[in-house]
């Protein structure tokens, strides 16, 4: 432990600001129809920016694929869901792509910092919360219907009026609805075997792409064992880049970092601290 503290004394760089992007609001919005089009993904017509078209992928959670051409992805799914047939993972997807299409059908709003979200289209593709026109959320209504898991990058949400919420607190309204699901059975959870724990929907750690972060603000890194540890080892500061391995909590990463002298250390961070 005295040799990881002394490694993120080491690592102390000077700090950068690092203000998140403004949010900006999309009104009057509707589907473009585009045969990539997906429950969590989609082009987009605004009626207040008549010059451009967007393609936006939502935050906070991911919908099975509708097609076979990412297999790795739609085994995590499956696995996620517990659902032995790829076949039937599909068929979610599909049916998560049609939820989107109806919840949508008489016009939406989207909230985005017009953050890249990535994806395989040569269209830029950001981040975003979208709300229909009765003023519900898309992505915990996927959820709510057992048709997205809560899975992917978060952002904080109090500046929208819409929301008013933490990011923490919207991964546990999240939880909650997917908790609902799998009590009805509804959608994916009609196909699984899952248990619906209360604990186990508030408490399951965090799934999360593997990933390399820079960061932007300093962060405090706890160590493996506990998890739970409220006991910081030591800080790195802005600019060192930390490779994410997977959630180990709610609200934690797993991570690994590379000092100046070429020692790997790893350890658990907040996401909240590494903006994911």
């Amino acid at each position: 432990m005295v040799g990881l503290a002394a490694a993120l004394m080491a690592l102390a760089l000077p700090e950068q600001a690092a203000a998140a992007k403004k949010w900006r609001e999309y009104t009057n919005c509707r589907i473009i129809p585009k045969a990539a089009n997906d429950g969590d993904s989609f082009h987009v017509k605004a009626g207040n920016i008549k010059t451009r078209t967007y393609l936006f992928r939502l935050y906070f959670v991911d919908t099975p694929e509708s097609e076979r051409s990412l297999p790795e992805r739609l085994q995590e799914q499956a696995d996620y869901f517990g659902i032995a047939d790829l076949n039937e993972v599909v068929k979610l997807g599909k049916e998560a792509a049609r939820f989107t299409g109806e919840f949508l059908q008489n016009g939406f709003t989207v909230h985005s910092r017009l953050s890249d979200a990535l994806g395989r289209s040569a269209k830029d593709r950001d981040y975003a919360m979208v709300v229909n026109a009765a003023g519900q959320d898309l992505g915990t209504e996927l959820v709510r219907n057992g048709l997205a898991r809560v899975y992917g990058n978060g952002t904080d949400l109090s500046e929208l009026d819409a929301y008013k919420r933490s990011e923490d607190a919207w991964w546990r309204r999240l939880r909650q609805a997917e908790l609902e699901a799998k009590k009805e059975k509804r959608g994916a959870w009609a196909l699984s075997g899952a248990p619906a724990s209360r604990l186990d929907a508030l408490f399951a750690p965090r799934q999360v792409d593997e990933q390399d972060v820079v960061l932007t603000q300093p962060v405090f890194i706890y160590p493996l064992d506990p998890p739970a540890s409220q006991q910081p080892l030591g800080r790195l500061q802005a600019g060192v880049t930390v490779h994410v391995l997977k959630g180990i909590s709610p609200s934690r990463a797993h991570v690994r970092f590379t000092t100046s002298s070429g020692h790997t250390y790893e350890g658990t961070a907040n996401f909240n601290d590494l903006g994911l």
